[in-house]
């Protein structure tokens, strides 16, 4: 097909004698070129002839572009002026403005034109029925190709563009290029943490556009093109338009239906959407606990189901005896102290505690009851070098670490974490269990004090390398394990979300951390006390990665975790029977929108995603013939720079879930695409030296196999 700038095919108007006389004296008869537009039938003619007359290189290349930047004041001297000794002539500006939007193909050049009003030019020609379609497709290219601060300026005419749907509401072109413009466009407004221009935001009128994109996927001509746009669109709406999405329900049943895409990061993105929409009234989870208040209400005794659930799982193993249990023995031991004034056996004893349960070690006093008042006072003339409790961790350290027994050092540096941890100086805690494990690789706990930290790579492979340790008590482990699932569940949404160009590879790495994810609450769920504080959450991110990374395969009705949401109930009891009102979280919050919306959803959009995931999926809009040609020259570029979005078709490859296992180390289990290969066999793969020295004894005779 001809395209503007191949010069060698560009035969404007053959028919017309006019035409080569507008070439060779278009400098000397300006207007020699007017009545060859005036009377071209498709808008690649149009631009063909203006190419020709202004001598504008080939843009469909970098070798044009170049072209184009070494000249560029004469080439757009010679274009405007056109546009404005021929300002009603809406076929010439919008030729001309045809012209700039492939030029905006590159940075440099798209960030000139818009200086020099380039909008300005562009939206005057909506008004035309001409010359409409012409723009909108040109604003598509702007927007797929510019940069966040042009896209914003864009935005600002989010309402022109809704109205313009609403003036032709049959108009499928049209329609399918405003939705894609407003995607590129708005997205770039309502991104991020927090909203980079948010008079911008206030201005817009988000349930509209919630609205009209929503109920436009349904229609059915809509394209896959169309749908994914939307679906991006909509999905990254949710954290800063969220009382525009909670307010229209169509919208939220379409994300919630994205989770039986067969498209992973369809289904990521949409389940990334439901959770943010409701961060901004969501609560943080519980962290911390006061102990007294705990010890309270469990000594008050559980419901009689509840009970059954414990007694089955064996009291002594459960986390209310365990916490009992040790809070008499921390108890007596600070009495004992107070009598023998030994540090050390103290510190011993405290040691034990903290890899015993969570709440080991309470922030205590000794006192003493005034009979005359009846008011509690506090003991500090026992010759104790410390007078609150906690603060005997440090100094039982130190008295550990005087006697000097390497084998008690492990026991010296878990009492500084655990204090530092109380103290809410997590970073403190983290570093000091960093300098431990060069000591003592296989302490679970120090593994744990990094899990803590907010750095989810480095939490996560904590928590897997913890989980491998040999002498691990059981609280320690289930929390490595959660800390396990919400790293890895965190990092694979984030990754499938924001990385889609990244290109199969990176693909597969989003879809090991959630499978890892996956794998360790479903052993959470399976093994863990039901009394564990954590068994809430965990079951969120089971129940919310089940139906992520299962997708169609799960009925409409989520039969299949009917006895996880049950499961969820029940949590909900022990923590209630523990004096905690379980938070809202994001993950709660958005496990229940998914669950109470996802069979209604599946029937009312089921088959838009079904579409959405279709093969032909890889097509382009289909314009009128009339604007056929342009459509393909704007669609024609051989560069690529730093600025540019791939098309949505191009973010969608096909990943093979089988090779997701080399995403993950043969050792620990951790997800990661920076793994090392193993030099004998090149197939075992592992996070470091460390894993692959702990595998070696399992992993020798099978990499000799293959090395012989």
């Amino acid at each position: 097909m001809p395209g503007p700038g191949h010069r060698k095919k560009a035969k404007p108007r053959a028919a017309s004698s006019t035409s080569a006389r507008a070439t060779s004296s278009s400098a000397s008869s300006p207007d020699a070129y007017v009545g060859d537009i005036d009377h071209a039938e498709t808008w690649n003619t149009i631009v063909d002839i203006l190419c020709i007359v202004f001598e504008i290189p080939d843009i469909t290349t970098r070798s044009g572009l170049k072209k184009v930047h070494s000249n560029f004041e004469a080439i757009y001297r010679r274009l405007d002026k056109a546009c404005q000794k021929y300002p009603e002539n809406e076929r010439i500006v919008g030729g001309v403005v045809g012209i700039y939007a492939k030029m905006c193909a590159d940075s440099i050049l798209r960030n000139k034109l818009f200086e020099r009003g380039l909008l300005d030019k562009l939206m005057p020609l909506l008004d035309h029925d001409y010359s409409r379609h012409m723009a909108l497709r040109a604003l598509g290219t702007i927007t797929h190709h510019g940069g966040a601060s042009i896209r914003r300026d864009i935005a600002r005419h989010t309402a022109k563009l809704t109205k313009l749907v609403e003036q032709f509401p049959d108009d499928e072109n049209l329609i399918e290029l405003v939705i894609t413009i407003i995607s590129h466009s708005v997205s770039t407004v309502v991104e991020g943490d927090r909203p980079a221009d948010p008079a911008l935001l206030a201005s817009l009128d988000m349930r509209t556009v919630l609205k009209l994109t929503t109920e436009n996927t349904k229609k059915e001509w809509a394209t896959p093109y169309l749908i994914n746009h939307a679906m991006v669109l909509l999905a990254m709406s949710t954290l800063h338009a969220s009382a525009a999405c909670k307010g229209y329900p169509p919208m939220q049943k379409f994300l919630v239906a994205g989770l039986r895409s067969t498209d992973w990061v369809t289904r990521c993105t949409c389940l990334g959407g439901v959770i943010r929409l409701h961060r901004a009234e969501s609560e943080r989870d519980m962290r911390a606990l006061d102990p007294y208040k705990f010890l309270e209400h469990i000594q008050r005794g559980f419901a009689p189901h509840l009970q059954d659930r414990m007694s089955a799982y064996g009291f002594p193993r459960c986390d209310t005896y365990l916490t009992l249990k040790t809070s008499r023995d921390y108890q007596n031991a600070m009495m004992t102290c107070a009598q023998d004034k030994n540090l050390y056996s103290l510190g011993l004893q405290l040691a034990e505690f903290i890899l015993r349960t969570e709440f080991s070690i309470s922030d205590g006093m000794f006192q003493t009851q005034d009979p005359r008042t009846g008011r509690f006072e506090t003991m500090s003339d026992l010759g104790l070098p410390f007078t609150m409790w906690i603060d005997a961790l440090p100094l039982c350290a130190r008295a550990i670490r005087t006697r000097a027994h390497p084998h008690e050092a492990d026991l010296a540096d878990i009492l500084d974490i655990k204090f530092r941890i109380m103290k809410q100086r997590i970073p403190d805690a983290v570093e000091l269990a960093r300098k431990a494990l060069k000591r003592s690789p296989d302490n679970a706990y120090f593994y744990y004090a990094i899990t803590l930290s907010a750095d989810h790579t480095e939490g996560l492979r904590a928590a897997k390398k913890g989980l491998k340790c040999r002498n691990i008590t059981p609280f320690v482990r289930f929390q490595l394990m959660q800390r396990a699932v919400e790293h890895a569940g965190d990092m694979g949404i984030q990754i499938l979300q924001e990385s889609p160009t990244a290109g199969k590879a990176k693909w597969e790495e989003g879809i090991a951390f959630l499978m890892s994810a996956l794998d360790d609450a479903k052993v959470f769920v399976e093994q863990a006390p039901p009394d564990n504080r954590h068994m809430n959450a965990v079951l969120y991110w089971y129940i919310l990665l089940t139906i992520a990374i299962k997708g169609p395969e799960l009925s409409t009705d989520l039969r299949e975790l009917q006895d996880a949401m049950k499961g969820s109930k029940i949590a909900d009891e022990f923590a209630l029977a523990i004096g905690i009102t379980p938070p809202k979280t994001n993950l709660r919050l958005g496990q229940q929108t998914v669950v109470r919306l996802y069979s209604a959803a599946a029937a009312e959009f089921g088959n838009v995603f079904i579409k959405a995931a279709s093969e032909d999926k890889v097509k382009p809009i289909s314009p009128e013939k009339l604007e056929d040609d342009l459509a393909a020259w704007l669609e024609d570029t051989h560069i690529h720079d730093g600025d540019h979005d791939q098309e949505l078709h191009e973010m969608h490859p096909k990943v093979n879930t089988n090779s997701v296992a080399l995403y993950r180390c043969s050792w620990c289990g951790n997800p990661s695409a920076v793994l090392r290969k193993c030099s004998g066999c090149s197939k075992t793969r592992y996070c470091d030296g460390a894993c692959q020295k702990s595998h070696w004894t399992e992993h020798k005779r099978l990499c000799n196999a293959n090395g012989a």
